[in-house]
């Protein structure tokens, strides 16, 4: 007989209209963890609604079936980026287009957050052991104060594994993610009147020698990116300063000193005129850490199980090419952490959609994977 799945349409995509009519760009969650905390009690869940410094709320609910067995995780962010223009449709206005529902954040990852929302609820009415702790968070794509304020305060602790819910596909599971660093770098040159060749230490011209020889690091085309460059002014004089903000990824196993090191010494052997000044961009927040979980863990066999019930074949294994909250969740919470969620596209652009049907399976696989896991022994 056929996988008969519990979680239909009609489970998942009022809720996600619902939540893509609730404009909640990172800082202005408000309102959407209004309404998750709604939902959430009114599943039967004991919901604290946790304040973060500089953002809206993040809500964190859990149930208790009993004393004993497995605690998991559902995470998701309630936060999103900001508009951009060229949206065919209205960002805030769900707009169904045969198998495609359009709106900000519908990939990114209201579609994730509407699958975990049905799936705790129909969680709670199973006869189950352990726990279920459910965290939507606020400013995931900025500082990730949300989640840092939950390990801050000791609340994921018990917590023994977690799934995330940002987009995959569902073709892919991703058991690790780069980490990161983002370099300050401060160029000083030397002023004077523009049309006096003497004065060659002219801080843009030296910092654009610097984003040149980028290449000479290895592996730099995955993973250093050029965000900003400033500096000068209106007159015709020669700038003496000039600023540069670059992102570099952290492969699996590489550290923040070693990734300063290494723009440290490229600027060495360069023999450039002005004076380099290199630091971490400040953040409120720490830098994310690389890393890569056991790929036997129970979560993982739990996610690919429940997939393979669901769908009938067992996602791939991956890491992620990008930073997030599951960094935070795993080098400073240490709970292991699978990333998995429904299919979609144009994450941070316009006409951002979600595939309905993915949405739908997603929910029914985070239930099949919290009945494995919270399977009551014998």
């Amino acid at each position: 007989m056929g996988f008969k799945p519990e979680i239909s349409l009609k489970d998942v995509k009022p809720v996600l209209e619902k939540l893509i009519s609730i404009p909640s760009v990172s800082g202005s969650e408000h309102e959407a963890a209004s309404y998750v905390k709604k939902f959430l009690v009114g599943a039967g869940f004991k919901v604290e609604e946790v304040a973060v410094r500089g953002c809206g709320p993040t809500i964190f609910a859990y149930h208790r079936f009993d004393k004993k067995g497995f605690n998991l995780l559902f995470y998701g962010h309630l936060d999103t980026v900001k508009p951009v223009k060229g949206w065919r449709y209205s960002p805030f206005k769900p707009k169904t287009v045969g198998n495609r529902l359009y709106g900000l954040g519908a990939c990114d990852m209201k579609g994730g957050v509407s699958a975990i929302l049905a799936a705790s609820k129909k969680v709670l009415g199973l006869r189950l052991s352990g726990s279920l702790t459910v965290a939507l968070v606020s400013d995931e794509e900025l500082y990730s104060r949300g989640c840092y304020t939950l390990i801050r305060l000791g609340k994921l602790k018990h917590v023994d594994a977690a799934l995330s819910a940002e987009p995959t596909g569902l073709d892919r599971m991703e058991v690790g993610r780069v980490g990161r660093v983002v370099y300050d770098i401060m160029v000083y040159g030397k002023s004077g009147h523009a049309v006096v060749e003497d004065y060659e230490s002219n801080a843009l011209v030296e910092a654009s020698k610097l984003i040149l020889n980028l290449r000479r690091l290895k592996g730099w085309r995955k993973n250093l990116t050029v965000l900003a460059m400033s500096g000068g002014t209106e007159f015709l004089s020669t700038p003496d300063s000039c600023r540069l903000v670059i992102d570099r990824r952290l492969k699996v196993g590489e550290e923040i000193e070693e990734a300063i090191r290494e723009i440290k010494v490229l600027v060495g052997r360069l023999g450039l005129k002005s004076r380099f000044r290199v630091k971490l961009f400040k953040r409120p927040t720490p830098y994310m850490k690389p890393y890569q979980i056991d790929r036997k863990h129970p979560i993982v066999r739990a996610v690919e199980e429940a997939c393979l019930k669901v769908k009938g074949f067992k996602p791939r294994k991956a890491l992620g090419v990008c930073v997030g909250d599951e960094n935070y969740l795993v080098c400073e919470a240490k709970i292991p952490t699978v990333t998995f969620g429904p299919k979609g596209g144009n994450e941070h652009a316009a006409n951002e959609y979600v595939r309905l049907d993915s949405v739908v399976d997603t929910a029914n696989i985070y239930l099949e994977t919290a009945k494995i896991l919270l399977n009551p022994q014998p």
